[in-house]
């Protein structure tokens, strides 16, 4: 198969972050970490371990090639141990980044960049949008909005498991749904467009487990406002979050439900 190699790194970074969007529920803490750990922390680390010169993680485009650092980080004397204190793992990082090389060079489900023609690839599935066309106006330095079509295959969480958690605490606080930390309540600050929204926290980040996995929407997701939701991610080792107790130890704000 022949793979599209004339992709910027700029690109690439964009790709890979909506790639990674798509995975974890727009949750832009996790992927910030797990982009950053990937750009920043695994080219130099593999160059100082195996002596590869990678100038950034985008030159590797060869799946059997991440396999394969994926096998020799955890067969290395020292990386292996270094590997398990991070969060999130090297290894781990390096699974994610193979699934995203995979959707990248899949034929079936190409990614236009701007100015491509999907004429001039391999034709997109009937229910694509169109090719979006620009000028040189979109280029230029001092702006910004440029869409990008993407055509990438994404593992969605389950939706149900989002609904059964706000229904269990609407069950158990009367019919509405706050934040479990603050009390901010959205239908009441914001009215009509704000009822029975909230954002939901996995207190077991998505990335910790491998494959599909069994969440208990009662004792494995809380319901956080925007807020909380960002300053539970704010903590020491990249991809970790405080506990709940700990977030509520932390806020000192508005008790919105008292």
């Amino acid at each position: 198969m022949t793979h599209r190699t004339d992709y910027t790194r700029d690109d690439l970074h964009e790709f890979f972050h909506h790639f990674m969007m798509g995975k974890f529920e727009d949750d832009a803490q996790e992927v910030k970490v797990f982009i950053e750990t990937a750009e920043d922390v695994l080219p130099p680390t593999l160059n100082e371990y195996f002596g590869t010169r990678y100038a950034s993680i985008y030159d590797i485009q060869d799946e059997n090639e991440i396999e394969s650092l994926r096998k020799k980080i955890k067969a290395h004397t020292v990386l292996k141990n270094i590997d398990k204190q991070e969060e999130p793992r090297y290894t781990e990082v390096l699974k994610w980044y193979r699934l995203f090389v995979k959707s990248l060079h899949n034929e079936s489900s190409p990614i236009l960049v701007p100015g491509e023609d999907a004429t001039n690839h391999s034709p997109v599935d009937d229910k694509s949008e169109s090719t979006i066309e620009h000028n040189d106006a979109d280029y230029a330095p001092d702006s910004e909005g440029l869409e990008h079509q993407y055509n990438l295959t994404k593992k969605e969480r389950n939706p149900e498991l989002r609904r059964k958690c706000i229904e269990y605490y609407k069950h158990l606080w009367g019919g509405h749904i706050h934040c479990i930390c603050c009390g901010f309540d959205f239908g009441k600050a914001y009215g009509d467009i704000g009822e029975g929204y909230i954002e939901i926290h996995h207190v077991n980040p998505h990335h910790t487990y491998e494959g599909v996995h069994k969440v208990d929407p009662t004792k494995d997701l809380i319901p956080l406002c925007s807020n909380c939701h960002s300053m539970i991610h704010r903590v020491e080792g990249q991809g970790k979050c405080m506990s709940l107790k700990e977030l509520k130890d932390h806020y000192k704000g508005i008790k919105y439900n008292e």
